[in-house]
């Protein structure tokens, strides 16, 4: 119920997205997803539900039929092969982005381990799209308990903050947004607060995970920095 607030917000302020879903989704809520691809929207893959994460008390062979099962049946359902990869509360193993990566897929988005993209040592190399848990909209109101008024102060002060150092060098900011909190009605206007902070500013390139990583790739590869083997 809470997705169809957020896609107002989003058309809105027309921003293009990011969707991260799973492959359960892509059979339980055809109405969704049919929203998101009529909008043109990014599709990327989730694992195949909420409730499984990838870790490394699976297999290999275990964790290899999670990762294909979830690519084969959004590709299914979305009619094109999706770019990138968002584990499932950022779960993963030491195999996983060798496993993607195998798979074709451009990048993948569970390190937040840095401000900008960077390659990953994978055959062939995947790009990492840093996604900030500090500003997970789950990370902030629902593990911490911080008020939703304070949402948008939050996201203006990261925005800030990265524009600054950015001017240099360009910096990610990766909002995490999930419809079952940020689209509850007394939410909702502090997610669409903060997230008009954003795109009012000066400098903003708003982008979703697949532009990106093609336009890190192109500046890698003028720089002959980035090839099969980064």
């Amino acid at each position: 119920v809470g997705g169809f607030p957020i896609l107002d917000v989003l058309d809105e302020l027309k921003i293009r997205p990011t969707v991260a879903i799973n492959s359960s989704m892509c059979r339980d809520y055809p109405r969704l997803l049919r929203a998101c691809l009529e909008r043109g929207w990014e599709i990327a893959v989730h694992g195949t539900h909420a409730t499984r994460m990838l870790t490394s008390r699976m297999s290999e062979e275990q964790e290899r039929e999670h990762i294909a099962t979830a690519i084969d049946e959004v590709r299914n359902a979305c009619g094109q092969r999706p770019a990138g990869w968002i584990g499932q509360e950022f779960g993963e193993s030491a195999r996983t982005p060798f496993l993607v990566a195998e798979h074709g897929l451009s990048y993948i988005a569970d390190w937040p381990n840095d401000e900008q993209p960077y390659p990953m040592l994978t055959q062939p190399a995947l790009v990492s799209l840093p996604q900030q848990p500090n500003w997970d909209d789950v990370q902030l109101q629902w593990l911490r308990q911080v008020p939703p008024t304070r949402y948008p102060e939050i996201v203006r002060s990261a925005c800030d903050t990265l524009l600054h150092e950015g001017g240099t060098q360009a910096r990610m900011l990766t909002l995490g947004i999930h419809p079952w909190l940020s689209g509850q009605s007394h939410r909702v206007r502090y997610t669409r607060a903060a997230l008009a902070e954003v795109v009012a500013r000066d400098g903003v390139w708003q982008a979703d995970g697949a532009s990106i990583a093609a336009h890190y790739r192109q500046w890698m590869a003028q720089q002959g920095r980035l090839g099969d083997n980064p």
